[in-house]
């Protein structure tokens, strides 16, 4: 595999998508196809299929194949898709990204494997070049899924080095969920040819004014308006887009009180005035009555709200 990708890197804003189910708590193709359509068509560039927001790791990989599969016929462009793969099992990873380029999809967002615990870089660069080699596709387009309070399992840039001098032509980002703007200053700073796409806007203006390329954020599930707006205001250069980062960080605060998926799955049977989005895969349930009542109270005390 030597072919250089000519897809442009992940920009702009990108949602982590919820994942909607039906009754019996499989995946509701029809409403997931209705809900991405919405986020597109409200400003989002990408969407982030399968991530931690979607509840990735309580389906199995037949599920999420077939979703993906699903999704494609529903007329989503499998340009607009970053597909997360990652697995504990190598071959699990190496299935479903080798499904989704087959699909169309390129780019793929990968979490280390995150069962065992205190693995080395060592392992974690065989781990990712199995994938990689397993793969055999000039199209991939790898994105490395840092959440070490998720996972457990840091990506180093010593690492995201090693596999970037490694494997050019297939490492193309890192979402960066560590809530650390200066870990996504560091970032951007040290690989200037990856798209470092921080996973959330708490901090978006001030990581795209330090190399940053967007963001992939879960409260863009109910933002994606406001969100944009940021991004937009960066890029024409406008003045005083700072109350729109103010905006969007109160709006983030209000869900990070609260179990975050229950959180916005809360808030968007409220906005659409669907119960169903209030079905979860055991472990996740919904809020607590008490906790949907001090979420609304937080949304509803918020300036212009929704945006």
């Amino acid at each position: 595999m030597t072919k250089k990708n000519d897809n442009k890197q992940a920009a702009g804003v990108w949602c982590a998508s919820l994942t909607p189910l039906n009754a019996d708590l499989s995946i509701d193709l029809n409403h997931l196809v209705e809900h991405i359509q919405f986020l597109l068509d409200n400003g989002i560039d990408g969407i982030g299929l399968f991530g931690t927001t979607g509840e990735a790791n309580s389906f199995s990989v037949h599920e999420r194949r077939a979703a993906l599969e699903g999704i494609l016929r529903g007329g989503i462009p499998a340009k607009a898709l970053m597909v997360g793969t990652g697995c504990s099992a190598l071959t699990d990873t190496t299935e479903l990204t080798r499904h989704a380029i087959e699909c169309g999809a390129t780019k793929v967002l990968a979490l280390p494997p995150f069962y065992y615990k205190k693995v080395t870089d060592s392992g974690l660069f065989d781990s990712f070049s199995e994938i990689i080699d397993r793969t055999q596709s000039d199209h991939l387009e790898l994105y490395l899924y840092h959440f070490p309070i998720m996972s457990q399992i840091p990506i180093s840039a010593t690492l995201i080095a090693k596999l970037e001098k490694a494997f050019p032509n297939f490492i193309a980002g890192v979402k960066d969920s560590s809530s650390d703007l200066e870990h996504t200053i560091n970032l951007a700073n040290q690989f200037p040819n990856l798209a470092i796409l921080p996973g959330n806007e708490t901090h978006l203006l001030a990581a795209l004014n330090h190399g940053a390329t967007g963001c992939i954020s879960a409260t863009a599930n109910a933002n994606p308006q406001g969100i944009r707006k940021i991004y937009d205001g960066w890029m024409k250069q406008e003045e005083g887009i700072e109350h729109l980062q103010a905006q969007a960080l109160a709006i983030r605060t209000a869900f990070g009180k609260h179990q975050l998926v229950s959180a916005l799955k809360q808030y968007a049977a409220w906005s659409t005035s669907n119960e169903s989005w209030l079905r979860f895969r055991p472990p996740l349930r919904p809020l607590e009555a008490n906790e949907s009542t001090i979420l609304r109270s937080d949304l509803d005390r918020l300036d212009n709200w929704p945006s």
